[in-house]
């Protein structure tokens, strides 16, 4: 892997965490300056993590200080944490949400989330979702929850459980009859354990392709999940909504501020129009959405490679265009917008979009990888 430095944001985004802007600019009358206001009334960070306190395992784990730090964010920066269902149901809807909405999730259903999270949760009362790979249950594996550990989480107001495939392995590298084996085995399992279809499904390593898409399309979930950087919004593809991974190098207190506060940035006509490339290097590309009036701003970091070369031919278009063929199975593509708001005293916010981009012919970096392991940084670009 390509090293990676990691990056410390300035105080100016610190402030981020009390603009309860939205409320101010319903009371007060004023409005955002044309950027995206539609998207953002119906909008929501959904945050990921996978193990907590596990701290062998720096690349996929948060310290259990890291996420003391996280809850004591969320209760005193002005957040609305939801359950995932009401969110979900929300944006379906184009339902306007409380401004700086936020919904936790948990990879993996680790003893680690039982022992070091759900308490912590419990005592500040914070809805969650924890999503689980069967197999992994069905085999006894003691670094997982038990089906009864589960059923128990289940049973708790705070709790939502949705599935990961029966087996957590690269699925865009199956074929179609072995990845409906795989979903098929968990959705079975889920009926037999709880007595009902499961409404949500996330896609290991946040790796999809269209054809793997289309496939759960099939399925009827409420909604399917990636890792790639983003706000999900009420336009957003709700067969692969973004997410902000929270790992040790990625989960300081800087970084959840900002991501917590972060906007959707609305994009068309993304390129590659499949994250599981076919060429390599692809061609990068997206056009955002007229509402946003100005895109002069727009920076965008690659994974292995840094700020990129962004080129803004006409309108709202935004294109990268690469020399050289990517060298990693993931790659993550992160474009941040600067959005100053009219609210005096109050620091701007930061629009954002992401995509992970797949290379098959590559290796991946370990077994338990979480996308952001091999991330670029994503603080956001020079103004």
């Amino acid at each position: 892997m390509l090293s990676i430095q990691k990056h410390k944001y300035s105080g100016l985004y610190s402030g981020l965490c009390g603009a309860l802007f939205g409320l101010g600019l319903l009371l007060g009358g004023a409005r955002h300056a044309q950027a995206g206001i539609d998207a953002d009334r119906s909008s929501a960070v959904i945050f990921v993590y996978q193990r907590i306190g596990e701290d062998t395992l720096p690349q996929s784990n948060i310290s259990v200080d890291q996420f003391k730090e996280h809850i004591r964010e969320l209760q005193t920066g002005g957040y609305t944490v939801l359950p995932l269902p009401k969110i979900i149901a929300a944006l379906k809807d184009g339902q306007t949400l409380p401004q700086k909405t936020v919904a936790l999730t948990f990879e993996g259903a680790f003893t680690g989330t039982l022992k070091n999270a759900v308490p912590l949760l419990d005592e500040a009362n914070l809805p969650y979702t924890v999503f689980y790979a069967s197999d992994m249950i069905d085999n006894k594996n003691p670094a997982h929850m038990s089906w009864d550990q589960l059923k128990d989480l289940r049973d708790d107001k705070l709790a939502t459980v949705g599935i990961l495939p029966a087996t957590y392995t690269h699925m865009s590298g199956l074929t179609a009859d072995e990845s409906a084996a795989l979903i098929n085995r968990a959705v079975g399992r889920y009926r037999d354990i709880f007595g009902e279809q499961p409404e949500f499904f996330a896609y290991p390593y946040g790796e999809y392709s269209n054809a793997l898409k289309k496939q759960v399309a099939t399925y009827k979930f409420k909604a399917a999940f990636g890792q790639q950087s983003g706000v999900a919004y009420a336009g957003s593809d709700f067969l692969s909504l973004p997410r902000f991974t929270m790992t040790d190098s990625y989960g300081d207190l800087d970084r959840f501020q900002l991501t917590a506060n972060a906007l959707p940035l609305p994009t068309a006509d993304v390129t590659p129009e499949d994250m599981l490339l076919k060429d390599n290097p692809p061609m990068i590309g997206f056009t955002v959405t007229p509402d946003i009036k100005d895109i002069s701003r727009l920076s965008c970091f690659i994974s292995g490679l840094g700020k990129a070369d962004v080129q803004k031919p006409g309108g709202n278009r935004v294109e990268i265009r690469l020399k050289d063929p990517l060298e990693e199975r993931r790659t993550r593509v992160n474009c941040t917008l600067p959005d100053d708001t009219v609210i005096p005293g109050q620091p701007q916010s930061w629009r954002w979009f992401g995509m992970m981009m797949i290379s098959p012919q590559y290796d991946d970096d370990g077994p338990a990888a979480p996308a952001n392991a091999d991330s670029a940084d994503d603080s956001p670009g020079d103004d």
